[in-house]
């Protein structure tokens, strides 16, 4: 079983994964607005120790030129004293903004001197912080300050850690999750097996409640398999008791004077004994088991049609071998042609390679069933009574007989109305496995 949002495993790994998105986004912006408040603060600083020396070299009575204007620049920080005031935007964008209030958090003393910041592109495509602060001797101090929403130093390097755990912790997640979940899916395989009548113990594996939920799995697969040999020793005990008393009674039939008496008696007697033979068919279908083999599919269907005398007709190739169960499958096979026969007038039987296997289909011309009716069809004991009167006999167990001999091996029966009339059945011819084991 592969991966699929449907099963519990599947939607187990989708939230933890969602949960690892969610996670490394927070993360990142977390670390995003940390490196652009840290790259503000440190634009700050530089700007408002900037100011400050400019602001004292002026009071000093030295004034400032150009060989203080080369002093007072740095790396990051290119200032110069200008004796006009620069050109400025009207309108201060949230960046520089929010630099200017924390240039005042630095250095109070700044506060309430004519300072303008604002943001320019430059060539290299980024943008500059820039700015001017009139000096007491009314000239400017402008600065530039390179690249100030450039951030990412940090948080890049902290977005890929971010990721890189992320991912880390969800394949750890899943393997982990997989590995839970691999009893699961041999539990789901082995009740799905035990469900079709083939005996599937489960392997003692994984956590504590798993290994307990596998012992009272195999344990009720005892217990159930147990009540189901009881009830086929029982029934085999019944109509083995059963079948002693109506041969007596047959070969007593033989002394009745009256041909019509004697005639009931033996019909009633030969229905009892087919009802019987019914009954016990259907009961072994449930514990039957069987070797798998390679059957010529061809050959198999040419031989069991002789039996209707013309009235069971095969289309299909002359020899197509696959690897079955033969007693299952040819005793299926015998129940459905037989139905058709018996009910529908003539079977016409076709075999067709499909992707998933060989599909025997079994059309017949008689009336179908009614939709309700369809759904009840593989129930034992049921019965069409508008299209399976009682004088054709039968207890209603052919149908259920031969789904659960081809279930039981793995294969399938499909049963519709044709769409031109009669019913249509189709065998999903099992394909071998391992050899089913008796209960």
């Amino acid at each position: 079983m592969g991966f699929s949002a449907k099963n519990l495993i599947g939607r187990t790994t989708l939230i933890v994964a969602a949960v690892a998105i969610v996670q490394a986004i927070v993360s990142i912006g977390f670390y995003a607005a940390i490196d652009r408040q840290d790259q503000r603060e440190d634009h700050a600083r530089r700007i408002a120790e900037l100011l400050v020396v400019g602001g004292r070299a002026q009071a000093a009575g030295g004034g400032l030129n150009a060989a203080t204007d080369a002093v007072m620049t740095t790396r990051h920080l290119e200032a110069a004293v200008s004796p006009a005031r620069p050109d400025w935007p009207t309108i201060q964008d949230a960046t520089a903004e929010a630099i200017a209030r924390q240039v005042i958090q630095w250095e109070p003393s700044l506060d309430g001197r004519s300072l303008r910041l604002w943001t320019e592109r430059n060539p290299g495509g980024g943008d500059d912080l820039v700015g001017a602060m009139r000096l007491a001797d009314g000239q400017w101090l402008t600065f530039r300050s390179r690249d100030v929403p450039r951030s990412w130093p940090i948080a890049l390097r902290a977005t890929v850690i971010t990721l890189l755990v992320a991912l880390l912790s969800l394949g750890l997640a899943i393997y982990a999750l997989g590995a839970l979940g691999r009893p699961l899916r041999r539990l789901a395989v082995a009740a799905h097996e035990f469900g079709e009548g083939r005996r599937a113990p489960v392997a003692i594996q994984g956590p504590a409640d798993l290994r307990d939920l596998g012992r009272a799995f195999n344990n009720m697969q005892t217990r159930i398999g147990g009540l189901i040999e009881d009830q086929a020793r029982a029934m085999e005990a019944i109509s083995h008791d059963l079948g002693t008393p109506l041969s007596r009674l047959k070969i007593a039939a033989d002394f009745i004077d009256c041909t019509d008496t004697r005639t009931i008696v033996v019909d009633n007697v030969d229905e009892l004994n087919a009802m019987l033979e019914s009954l016990r068919g259907y009961l072994r279908a449930q514990h039957q088991a069987a070797a798998s083999e390679k059957v010529d599919l061809g050959r198999l269907l040419a031989d069991l049609l002789v039996r209707w005398n013309g009235k069971a007709a095969y289309r299909g190739p002359d020899s197509l071998v696959v690897s079955t169960y033969r007693g299952p499958l040819e005793k299926a096979i015998v129940q459905l042609v037989d139905n058709a026969v018996r009910y529908g007038e003539e079977a016409d039987v076709e075999v067709v390679e499909e992707p998933a296997g060989v599909a025997i289909h079994i059309r017949d011309k008689g009336p179908g069933i009614p939709q309700d009716a369809l759904e009840r069809i593989y129930e034992p004991f049921f019965r069409v009574d508008t299209a399976r009167s009682r004088d054709t006999g039968g207890l209603g167990l052919g149908i259920p007989t031969a789904q659960r001999l081809l279930r039981r091996f793995g294969g399938d029966l499909v049963i519709g109305n044709g769409p031109d009339g009669g019913l249509h059945v189709i065998i999903r011819a099992p394909v071998a496995a391992e050899p089913a084991g008796a209960w």
